[in-house]
């Protein structure tokens, strides 16, 4: 109405007009964490775990949601989130009840898409550590992340196995999940924590 229009045109030298921001605000990336506990990543859970932990507190330009799977997904975002890193890991080994068991990859990803957990995915930078090994028929995994990459950003795949030179992703989930990956890292040593943090650095924001 009038009246309202008079007293926001004080603001703006009585000229009846609202000044606007033109250069677009900065928001933090989600970044969604998912780490394979099943038997045949044992060696590695651990080391992920930690690397997942240091990758969401490293920027602070990171929004993160942590999980973990084996046949059935487990939020770990609240967790992991403590200062200690020792505390941290006992609490998520305390959380995941079927840690070192089966693996079901596709079917938790498809956990990972139902609400509310699925609205974080949306415009997200998405990892998931696994070794491929998978007791889910590979079409549940494909019809998983082609939804997964509708809603994401980015999808960075870390799998220990991949520092082997000899190594093909002959797993028929891996093989079905390479199309569908952004980055796929073997994130065993330190050269290759780097282009992780490179990766998220570059999506962060």
């Amino acid at each position: 109405d009038l009246r309202a229009t008079m007293k926001q045109s004080r603001q703006t030298g009585w000229e009846t007009m609202r000044v606007t921001r033109t250069r677009a605000r900065a928001h933090p990336r989600r970044v969604v964490l998912l780490c394979d506990v099943s038997r045949s990543m044992q060696p590695y859970a651990t080391v992920y775990l930690h690397l997942m932990r240091a990758a969401a507190l490293r920027h602070s330009g990171i929004r993160p949601e942590v999980f973990a799977f084996s046949t059935t997904l487990t939020r770990l975002t609240a967790a992991l989130s403590h200062r200690s890193a020792e505390v941290a890991l006992a609490r998520a080994n305390a959380k995941v009840a079927d840690r070192y068991g089966g693996t079901r990859i596709g079917h938790c990803v498809g956990e990972l898409l139902s609400a509310p957990q699925g609205n974080a995915l949306r415009g997200a930078v998405v990892i998931i550590a696994s070794d491929g090994w998978d007791s889910d028929p590979p079409e549940v995994l494909e019809r998983a992340l082609a939804r997964v990459r509708r809603r994401a950003q980015t999808l960075v795949w870390l799998n220990p196995r991949a520092a082997n030179p000899d190594f093909r992703p002959l797993a028929a989930s891996m093989a079905v999940a390479m199309p569908y990956c952004d980055h796929f890292l073997p994130a065993h040593s330190l050269t290759e924590l780097k282009r992780l943090f490179a990766v998220l650095a570059d999506q962060a924001g």
